[in-house]
């Protein structure tokens, strides 16, 4: 039986309401910052955009809210992680000592190592991977990287990009992970696979036996919908 946290269900009407949730909530590191503009041309702009700064702001609020920040975790995984625009935030947030990143292309992998080199540089505290995460085994990873084969099994399987891939990586978590996503309707963009019309198709789709936290959050482009918990 699915053990309900809290939850909520936010509705911003306009941008200006967008970038002000986002300011309250989500402040940016300066050597991010300087980082984008001087080498700005080199990301895709909207990796920056209302929408996807928004969305992390939601998320990191809420799962400070939900964890015990005085741990410290051991390995964190990303799913989907694009150009690793979140992890800066993860660690400016929470004491994790490294944080891999997945995604498929190997492109996007070499931009999130340069995003976060300082983070490579400190004994791999990021390390991007270029794999498919429907093929991994969550709950016992398996990878190569760098020449190096890894074998981890992450405390933290974070996945804002449930849209863009089939739900086999969610199978394969364990019920000791705690599992953070997202997942939104707007399944007229390219690459979205897999959409939720509401966060109840979401549950149904992604149960979890231990929910600490589920809700959406509605912006003028499309409602995003998010849970963290355990299976």
């Amino acid at each position: 039986m699915t053990m309900n946290g809290s939850s909520t269900d936010i509705k911003l009407d306009n941008w200006q309401a967008v970038s002000d949730f986002t300011d309250s909530l989500l402040p940016i590191p300066a050597w991010l910052f300087e980082s984008v503009a001087q080498a700005g041309s080199l990301y895709p702009k909207h990796a920056f955009s209302k929408g996807q700064l928004s969305s992390k702001a939601w998320m990191l609020d809420q799962l400070t809210q939900c964890v015990d920040n005085n741990n410290t975790v051991t390995t964190a995984a990303v799913l989907g992680s694009w150009i690793g625009s979140l992890i800066p935030f993860l660690h400016q947030r929470f004491s994790i000592d490294r944080i891999y990143g997945f995604d498929l292309d190997a492109h996007s992998i070499d931009l999130s190592e340069q995003l976060n080199q300082r983070y490579v540089q400190d004994s791999w505290r990021y390390k991007g991977v270029v794999a498919d995460v429907t093929q991994l085994d969550c709950g016992d990873m398996h990878f190569e990287t760098a020449a190096e084969l890894i074998n981890v099994t992450p405390d933290w399987i974070i996945n804002t990009s449930c849209e863009h891939m089939n739900t086999d990586w969610f199978h394969t978590c364990s019920s000791e992970q705690l599992i953070v996503m997202q997942t939104n309707n707007s399944a007229q963009y390219e690459g979205h696979i897999n959409t939720c019309d509401s966060k109840f198709e979401m549950w149904d789709k992604y149960p979890l036996s231990d929910r600490l936290y589920s809700g959406s959050l509605t912006t003028p482009a499309y409602t995003r919908f998010m849970q963290i918990g355990y299976k």
